[in-house]
């Protein structure tokens, strides 16, 4: 009998152990998620400069700045932007998509891209507005990150306007 209840007691504690573990690595996991969830859904994008770089007789191309500011005590995840859309004076001219970065707890990291316009392929008024150099340039999109050692994808939406002329 003594054997068996010692043997009881053993199993016991090991299981005791066993779930102060399972516990211990749960909330450390949820506590990861809660952090990186948090800095992608706070991370703030914002288009700080736009440009015509380029102006041609056929076409011409402007330059969109964006920042990604990070106001949270965390690093983000790696994170990519896709799909963006960039409009110009309410006309889509262009999509695409970011290259994977990462912005560290209060801090800003910068992204160019040039967006290249047909005349041809967008109304007059587009055209005699950038001829003229008044643009309002908007670029949306959608952020997207693998939080929890990649398990699951978290994905946020953004819009941001910037006028130039």
């Amino acid at each position: 009998m003594g054997h068996s209840g010692s043997r009881v007691a053993l199993l016991s504690r090991v299981a005791v152990v066993a779930l102060l573990a399972v516990l211990v690595v749960g909330g450390l996991l949820y506590y990861q998620l809660s952090r990186e969830r948090e800095a992608i859904e706070k991370l703030e994008v914002e288009v700080v400069g736009a440009s015509i770089a380029r102006l041609g007789l056929s076409s011409c191309d402007i330059a969109v700045r964006l920042r990604f500011t990070n106001p949270s005590g965390s690093d983000t995840p790696t994170f990519w932007v896709s799909p963006y859309y960039v409009y110009v004076n309410g006309e889509l001219v262009a999509k695409g998509s970011l290259p994977p970065t990462r912005v560290a707890a209060g801090s800003s990291v910068y992204q160019d891209l040039t967006v290249s316009v047909e005349y041809s392929k967008v109304a007059r008024t587009l055209v005699e507005a950038i001829l003229r150099g008044e643009l309002k340039v908007e670029v949306r999109g959608v952020i997207k990150a693998r939080v929890l050692i990649g398990l699951l994808e978290v994905s946020v939406p953004f819009t941001s306007t910037y006028s130039v002329g």
